[in-house]
């Protein structure tokens, strides 16, 4: 049996991703925003949905949202059902990359890899970007989150979110010592009161940027433009 990596930290997830994904909009809009509703971009590990609407909004391209986590799947279809626009546009898929994505048979416009890389082995990650490039129409676009420069051995983020009702909602995401793992803790609380205490750990790998380009290159693909944590990915040009 698979255990979903994200089952025990899945409640929290959406608190503290809203401003991750309004920074996000911007390079969105500009790679998907000329595409028409005939065109198919595809979201890769597309999480809960909160990348997925926002996604939507910037685009009247199709969605395929593609998430293998059950967890995070049932919030995301539950987020698109319940949107009619959203439903009209967007599509959920289950399954892991790269084999899910041999579901895909439509011309694709585009694709989004955000906050996911690092789930994936450099394998996964090579016939992921082998199985898009296939897939991609000429001129077709890919938005990717890069990689963020190595962290002190004692760095801590520390995030909180706003008030829910009676609690405060905090995240802590600790360092780790072999730079593979993620270990993030969320604290529930009521005034100065511990309610609860939830610590997540999972595998998280990330390409640097001179793997990436490798990857990128081995399958016809290439970085055009980078900056503030995010990549487009175009086609490499062909030499003569």
């Amino acid at each position: 049996m698979t255990v979903d990596p994200y089952e025990a930290m899945g409640e929290f997830h959406d608190l503290f991703m809203l401003e991750v994904w309004e920074r996000l909009a911007p390079s969105l809009a500009s790679a998907f925003g000329a595409l028409d509703a005939d065109a198919v971009v595809i979201d890769v590990g597309a999480g809960t949905g909160v990348g997925t609407r926002t996604l939507a909004r910037v685009t009247a391209a199709k969605v395929i949202a593609v998430e293998p986590s059950l967890t995070m799947r049932a919030v995301l279809l539950a987020r698109v059902a319940d949107d009619a626009d959203l439903a009209q546009q967007v599509s959920v898929v289950a399954g892991r990359v790269p084999e899910v994505l041999e579901e895909v048979s439509a011309p694709v416009a585009g694709f989004v890899c955000a906050h996911m890389l690092g789930h994936l082995t450099a394998a996964d990650r090579l016939a992921t970007f082998g199985r898009l490039s296939e897939l991609l129409i000429p001129g077709a676009a890919g938005v990717i989150t890069l990689p963020r420069p190595p962290a002190s051995d004692t760095a801590e983020l520390v995030e909180e979110h706003a008030r829910v009702g009676r609690h405060q909602y905090v995240a802590r995401h600790l360092p780790s010592a072999d730079g593979r793992t993620a270990t993030s803790e969320y604290l529930v609380l009521d005034g100065d009161r511990v309610v609860r205490r939830q610590t997540f750990r999972s595998t998280w790998d990330p390409p640097t940027l001179d793997q990436l380009g490798d990857e990128l290159d081995r399958v016809g693909l290439r970085l055009a433009e980078s900056g503030a944590g995010v990549g487009l990915i175009a086609r490499r040009p062909r030499t003569r």
